[in-house]
């Protein structure tokens, strides 16, 4: 099966080659990267808010206020067990472990760093923790497009900007925003301003901002 799947792939990858410029590809990818950026950021809103809906139900409604300083401890220790039993690897989350990546692995992210963000931190701000969704959503979005285009065999330069079309669809479908979006991408990656940077993170921000839309 896997064989069979690097064949697939082999071959699209060479049709590709024949019939789709450079630039165009980065085009379709970045609308991908947008979309699966907005689906990272409403999956993590909304198992965050399930999460809370169960803390705050009517089992301990009346009983609720009791628990504020609880709860943060047994969320960060539920995120502690699923860390060192299940993906048994340091999970270093937001856009600081994002750019160490850009500067020290050319972009290169681990794998399982696109579903790790997507348990534990929901988990951490459902229970109460003290932090946001952003850094998550960012992480996990720019570890979806690393992988991507580890995929498709991008160079660096086009990886490094499909994290950064991935950062702007997080923070355009988290804030609705697509514009401001661009900006934050751009002055935090260090990414250039020019067209060939600028359509990719507009088709990538606004394709995230459809998204979330599409399901709110």
């Amino acid at each position: 099966m896997q064989t069979h799947k690097r064949t697939l792939l082999t071959r699209f990858l060479v049709w590709r080659l024949k019939h789709i410029s450079h630039k165009q590809f980065i085009y379709i990818i970045s609308i991908v990267v947008g979309v699966l950026s907005g689906v990272a950021a409403i999956a993590i809103k909304n198992f965050t808010r399930f999460i809370q809906h169960l803390l705050e139900g009517n089992l301990i409604e009346k009983y609720h206020t009791a628990f504020y300083f609880i709860f943060p401890i047994i969320g960060l220790t539920l995120v502690y067990f699923i860390i060192k039993y299940i993906f048994r690897k340091p999970i270093t989350q937001g856009i600081p472990s994002t750019l160490f990546a850009i500067s020290k692995k050319k972009g290169f992210i681990e794998r399982y760093k696109m579903i790790a963000s997507l348990i534990t931190a929901p988990i951490t701000v459902g229970f109460g923790g003290s932090v946001g969704l952003e850094g998550p959503t960012v992480a996990t979005s720019a570890a979806l497009s690393s992988n991507l285009s580890r995929m498709f065999h991008l160079n660096q330069a086009t990886r490094t900007l499909l994290i950064g079309c991935a950062a702007a669809g997080a923070m355009s479908s988290l804030f609705k925003a697509p514009v401001a979006a661009i900006i934050f991408a751009v002055e935090v990656f260090s990414l250039d301003l020019t067209l060939v940077s600028l359509i990719p993170l507009l088709i990538a921000s606004v394709s995230a901002i459809i998204t979330s839309y599409f399901f709110f």
